[in-house]
């Protein structure tokens, strides 16, 4: 019960269930010897533990540790409890976990004997204090069974002086192109468990789904508080850009636009807490996005990014090393590590921003996919709010290269964000340039090359081109340069060389060396190599006639990556997947590189000589690309 004149704020759900995710990964959720039982088994409903034995439930994971430390550096929070509801003999014993220098400590701060019978239905709820806990982690709970036990209502709360709960209203926008097998679940999801809820954020929230491939119909979507609106296929910074007017121009009028991803799996619990937050902000974070985890969909205890960065030669990345998240140390390291780095943003797939900031900095630039959520981050937030639990599932974005994106769309949006809204001011977008066309024309990836040199001289015709040239035909166009991957089998076929070519695609992707941490080092080739490799480009000049070697070269298929003593001296490369099942087959064509090459000198040329003039242009359209006006036009959304 709430004190007088205090209101019991709930912060934080227990998730005990999330079928098949709980099944599969259950070191998420608690960490248990045995999985819990079928509902009932214990005579009460709920979810059943481990009926007739005794059993240690532990509840410091990465779902569901309550991130004491940031709770009360991000909002106005200053005490918890826990709230459970339970049915069974146990004991309940409220824990704190301290980093350290070492390993993460762990002390009980209170516990409590439940027995089973001490209310006539069989159920007992608790609400407990946190006390003595500042400085703490993380808080969490331990239950020691005495038979089976059964669980029901299980929350972390606080008790807030009602005028510092804040006014929230939450707009989810989620932008999709064809991919109902995802979005659908999704709306079906938000429908039961945020909007079909009794906590207050199903009062204070409303989803838009943005259609870009206009293939759903009302029926599949809408309902109370939920919307649909198709939209041409402007990409994600389109899709995600008429979320941000339809949040600002429904009604209730949103506070937040929470900008998601379609083909992610997302846990209801991560909005919630989102909101939760937000509800309870203190005022020096009133500017701050809140930046979602991104788990890996293949395997879903591994954590992959919470917030990136720009480093100075122009490579994205995350702030936060990879790490597996099913140990408290690896929890408890996510948490309190901070790294600081400059030109920091949110991916969007799964960022809350102010709709304040919105209207104070403009709308994203139309860049349809690749940097859009780098540049808006960039130029809008200076603090970013992460927290456990408050994540996506997503497939993994390693080694799915596509040349139409990461050659054509990454360079010319980033030239771009530099010169239109001034952010990434100290990083060298040209050094990544030049690394990546010398390393395409060396591996024999010429429609990559071009696709790098359409980028260029696309930036250079200004913004004018910009803002008329029809996003998805220039998708469609770029996308022809794609490589086609296909399986070896097939590619034994195309060229039976292939069929007397050894390879580990492990210990290929092992050897490799990220581009984004460092460049392959001179002391890993001999001066006589690093000379051939820079001179001849692979053979391309500088190079007798039959000096090449008839065999067949093998590397790994991401073209991030540099392995010159993989692909020197041959005349046809095969570059191979990850699991070794499929690849391309590349042959050294010098016509397409002297062709190549010789526009690479001209741009670079033109591109020197025109580049404080073309970042002017940029810099004077800022305000019109980042409009509601040019937008809604763009869009076709006008009147």
């Amino acid at each position: 019960m709430a004190d007088q004149g205090t209101l019991d704020f709930r912060l934080a759900n227990i998730t005990f269930q999330d079928l098949p995710r709980s099944r599969d990964y259950p070191d998420l959720y608690y960490h248990v010897s045995t999985p819990p039982a079928p509902a009932g088994s214990s005579g009460c409903d709920g979810v059943t533990f481990d009926p007739g034995t005794t059993r240690l439930l532990d509840f410091a994971t990465y779902l569901n540790a309550l991130s004491y430390e940031k709770w009360r550096r991000y909002t106005t929070v200053d005490n918890v409890w826990l709230h459970l509801r339970l049915c069974g003999a146990c004991t309940v014993s409220l824990t704190r976990i301290d980093a350290t220098a070492a390993a993460p400590t762990r002390t009980v701060v209170a516990t409590r004997e439940v027995t089973a019978t001490q209310n006539g239905d069989g159920w007992t709820t608790l609400d407990l204090p946190y006390d003595d806990v500042d400085g703490a982690t993380l808080l969490a709970f331990e239950v020691l069974t005495h038979g089976p036990v059964s669980f029901g209502e299980a929350y972390y709360y606080s008790k807030v002086d009602p005028v510092q709960v804040r006014h929230v209203e939450l707009a989810l926008a989620t932008t999709t192109f064809r991919n109902e097998r995802y979005v659908l679940p999704n709306i079906e999801l938000v429908r039961r468990e945020i909007l079909g809820s009794d906590e207050p954020i199903a009062r204070g929230f409303t989803m838009h789904v943005v259609d870009n491939g206009r293939t759903l119909t009302p029926e599949q979507v809408e309902g109370p508080r939920i919307l649909l609106h198709p939209n041409p296929n402007a990409g994600g910074s389109g899709g995600f850009t008429r979320g941000m007017i339809e949040a600002m121009e429904q009604e209730p009028r949103a506070t937040h636009v929470l900008l998601m991803d379609d083909d992610v799996q997302v846990s209801p619990e991560a909005i919630k807490r989102t909101y939760n937050i937000l509800s309870l902000l203190r005022p020096e974070w009133d500017d701050a996005f809140v930046s979602g985890a991104y788990l890996s969909l293949e395997r879903q205890d591994e954590f992959t990014e919470n917030v990136g960065y720009v480093n100075a030669r122009g490579a994205f990345g995350p702030l936060l090393h990879t790490s597996r998240i099913d140990t408290l140390e690896q929890i408890v390291g996510i948490e309190t590590t901070e790294p600081r780095q400059h030109n920091r943003y949110a991916g969007w797939w799964y960022c809350a921003i102010p709709v304040a900031s919105i209207e104070r900095n403009g709308l994203p630039l139309p860049f349809f996919i690749r940097g859009d959520d780098a540049e808006y981050g960039a130029r809008c937030a200076t603090k970013f709010i992460t927290m456990n639990g408050i994540c996506i599932w997503h497939l993994k974005l390693a080694y799915k290269f596509r040349a139409a994106l990461e050659r054509y769309f990454v360079p010319r949006n980033s030239l771009t964000a530099q010169a239109t809204t001034g952010v990434f001011q100290d990083v060298d977008f040209m050094a990544e340039f030049h690394y990546n066309m010398g390393l395409d024309l060396k591996s024999f990836n010429y429609d990559a090359a071009e696709l790098s040199l359409l980028a260029l001289e696309d930036f250079m015709k200004g913004p004018e081109y910009l803002a008329h040239a029809d996003p998805n035909k220039l998708m469609m166009r770029r996308s022809k340069l794609n490589e086609q991957l296909k399986p070896i089998e097939e590619l034994i076929e195309e060229d039976p060389r292939v069929a007397e070519v050894a390879f580990d695609p492990i210990a290929l992707f092992r050897s490799t060396v990220d581009h984004s941490v460092e460049r392959l080092e001179d002391s890993q080739r001999p001066l006589h190599q690093r000379a051939v490799d820079f001179l001849t480009y692979n053979g391309h000049r500088f190079t007798p006639a039959g000096s090449l070697h008839d065999d067949i070269g093998v590397i790994p298929y991401n073209c991030w990556h540099y392995s010159p003593n993989e692909m020197r001296g041959h005349n046809t490369i095969l570059a191979v997947t990850p699991d070794g099942r499929q690849g391309v087959l590349r042959h050294r064509d010098q016509a397409r590189f002297d062709d190549l090459y010789r526009r690479w000198e001209a741009d670079q040329k033109l591109y020197n000589s025109r580049r404080d003039e073309l970042r002017a242009q940029w810099a004077a359209a800022r305000d019109e690309l980042t409009s509601v006006a040019f937008w809604k036009g763009y869009l076709g959304i006008d009147g």
